[in-house]
Parts: C-alpha cells; structure tokens; sequence
C-alpha cells in the first residue's frame, strides 16, 4: 500500500498541468453553423492540448445526405491540434426518418467510420496517435472505440449514441421502423463496448493513471431509458454495470462526457441504485428517487454534459494532476457576432484586425514608415477563421468587392 502511494505521489510531482476542450451536439443545423466556427475559432486562439467532440453533428431534423459528413469533416480538421470524435446519434439511427432522407442507418454508420476513422491517426491539424479497438481482429469494425494517454489520464471514446443506443428501435416517430434489424447491431457492439470499457480501466491500472475520461454521445443517467422508439429495457445497462463495477475498484477519479438532452452540468448523479432498472428482468421501471435519496453516491465518478444544440459554446478541462481534484471545468461562452454596418480598418504597421461584424473594408493607405522607406502591403487571412476572398492583397486598399467578409473572420 506505501509503494502505491509513493508511485502515485511521484506520478503527479512530474505530470504536468495541460488543457482540454470538450465539445458535442454541433453544429444543430445551417443556423448555427456560424457560431460552431465561432466555437472553433475560440478552441484556436487557446492552448488546450487537444479537443474531444462527444457527437452529433448534426440536428436530428437535418439531412444525413453524405456532403453534410464531407463538410463536418473540414470543420474537425480545422482545429489547431488533434480533435478526437466519437459518433452520435444524429449522424446514423436517426437517418431512417423521413426528413433526414430515408436512409438506412447501418449505411449511414458505414460512412461515418469510412469518413472519419480510416487511420490511427486522431483529426485536426495536428493529429495524435490513438489507439483503437479495431486493432483486436475480434472487434475489427469498431475503428470508433479509442484510448488516448497524456500524462496519468487515460482518455476514451466509447461509441454509446443517444437514442437508447440504437436498442429496440421499435419506431420511428410513432411508425414501424423498416430498418430495425432485431438488434444485432446493438448486440454486437454493446459486447464490444463493454470489453473496451474493461480495456480502458485496465489501461489505467497498468499506467497507475490518477484519472479516466470517458466520452460518449448518450446520456446513461438522465436519459438511461426513453421509450419513444418502443424499447422495454435500457440500451445503457451493461455500461452503467461496468462502470459502477469498475469505480468502486479504481482508485483516481472518473469522468464520463456526455450530451444528447443539451443541459451543460458538472454533477455526480451516480449512485449504488441510479440509473438503473428496478428489477433485473421483465419492461424496465426506471428507478426513481428525490435527489437526495437515491442511495450512495459514487464519489469518486463525476459526469460533465457539454453544451450544445442552441447553445453553442464549449467546455475547458483543466488537467492538473497535483491538485486534489485533478480535473477542473469551465464552461466557455461564445459571445454572438454582432450585427450591423461596416467596419473601416486603418492599419499603421504589422497588425491584425479581428471583427464579429458581416462585412468590412479594408484600407491600409495611411500606413507610414519610420525610416521613410517603400512600403508593401500583404492582406491574408489568419489560421482558424472561415475564408474570405482578398483579391489585390498586395494593394493598401483592396478590391471593396472582395472584402465584404462574412461574421467571425480575422485578417492581418
């Protein structure tokens, strides 16, 4: 036991602190594309080390057509380091829906791992190495499944959408669901899940981690059973098991990621009896208590929902292994862009202009030098901003036709 502590005590004396964006449920259609770029610019003009997107790019009201996953992916290879994704959703058990083209979910789910998921290679600029459960020929299709170790936390994505988790998908907006296949596709990876969910703990015994971070699209607590596709037993079951069995024997701290209801929350709705079924067999009857009677709290397990839908922002994880709660959490605000007239820049030497306004002119003629030298002019636009058209970047004042720029962009 002193050795366990002593090499516990040595890991956090020489870790070192680092940063985290947490994103997911976004961009919720057309209308908030803007201000997911305006998210992605903010992670940009940050240090966070790496940023994870839980899942759900998209609105379950929107088209699963596959130029929407060709765009989504842009938008992830934007971020200045490596984004980690794990699916939801919107992006495949949802597509059945008339509005969302009619498609079949599990073709849809074959684009997404075709799309996103072809290397051990993360997203994002500049990609980390994972590890993906895909390497274990027994569960060669799960590419999704990954572990990535920064320092003592093991951090996870574990491919666990909304939705009941595609269990019983009995219907489709109160209609039969032509696509439900009996759950084999839930059955096959929820075993797999659960045997990355072992793989993962025991990861963290082997690394004598101090923490686990887990990610996924649904919420196993507050949306542990929902009946609107016709289920009669949680798609969560054997996660939340696992999860609570493994708790109770790790000794770090826990952290499970989650979105799908759009609540942004740092609790700990774990307990011994909740979430869960009141009877192991039969329909399920959630268990259900006032908040303050469901039983022990599983301390040493906390939950962070990441904003998302209308609310379009982000969350920072703080990693700081020496302090007595090793990971911290903001919530970063987005403000909107304002509206409104034009904006005249006049620049006088090496400097960046940065404006939330739909358009602006740029004029750089008063600029002077201070040795009376010939001056150049050099008009571009700055790394993590939507891309504008500058025609005539080397003139002082370019073409006021090709700078009216849309809202969020950034040129030096």
């Amino acid at each position: 036991m002193k050795s366990t502590l002593l090499s516990m005590l040595a890991v956090s004396l020489t870790a070192q602190n680092f940063d985290v964006a947490l994103i997911g449920d976004m961009p919720y259609g057309p209308a908030s594309e803007p201000r997911f770029e305006r998210v992605i610019a903010d992670i940009n003009r940050t240090t966070v080390d790496f940023t994870i997107h839980i899942g759900d790019t998209k609105s379950g009201s929107t088209r699963c057509d596959n130029s929407h996953y060709t765009k989504v992916l842009s938008w992830l290879n934007s971020f200045d380091s490596a984004l980690i994704y794990s699916p939801g959703d919107n992006e495949w058990t949802d597509c059945m829906r008339a509005n969302n083209g009619a498609y079949d979910p599990l073709d849809r789910l074959a684009l997404v791992r075709k799309t996103y998921f072809q290397t051990d290679q993360s997203l994002g600029r500049r990609p980390v190495t994972v590890q993906r459960q895909s390497a274990d020929q027994q569960y060669s299709l799960y590419v999704e499944n990954a572990i990535y170790v920064k320092g003592p936390v093991v951090f996870a994505t574990l491919h666990a959408p909304g939705s009941n988790n595609n269990f019983e998908y009995k219907l489709v907006q109160g209609a039969p669901n032509p696509f439900y296949d009996n759950d084999k596709e839930f059955n096959a990876r929820n075993a797999a899940n659960i045997a990355w969910l072992r793989k993962i703990f025991q990861t963290a015994r082997d690394n004598k981690s101090l923490g686990v971070l887990v990610a996924m699209q649904g919420n196993i607590f507050d949306g542990f059973y929902e009946t609107g596709t016709g289920p009669t037993r949680s798609g969560f079951e054997g996660i939340v098991r696992v999860l609570r069995e493994e708790a109770a024997t790790f000794k770090g701290e826990i952290v499970v990621v989650n979105g799908d209801s759009h609540y942004m929350r740092v609790d700990k709705p774990m307990t011994d009896r909740f979430p869960g079924c009141t009877a192991a067999t039969g329909e399920c009857k959630p268990f259900d208590a006032a908040l303050d009677a469901r039983g022990t709290t599983v301390l040493n397990l906390t939950r962070v929902e990441v904003p998302g839908s209308a609310n379009v922002h982000w969350t920072l994880l703080k990693v700081r292994p020496g302090a007595r709660n090793i990971f911290q959490f903001e919530f970063m605000i987005v403000p909107d862009a304002p509206t409104g007239a034009a904006v005249s820049a006049s620049i006088a030497g090496p400097a960046a202009l940065e404006t939330n306004s739909p358009q602006i002119n740029l004029d750089g003629s008063k600029s002077t030098s201070p040795n009376s030298g010939d001056l150049t002019y050099s008009w571009s636009n700055a790394a993590g901003y939507p891309l504008a058209s500058i025609l005539n970047a080397a003139s002082p004042t370019p073409d006021r036709k090709s700078t009216r720029l849309n809202s969020s962009h950034r040129c030096i």
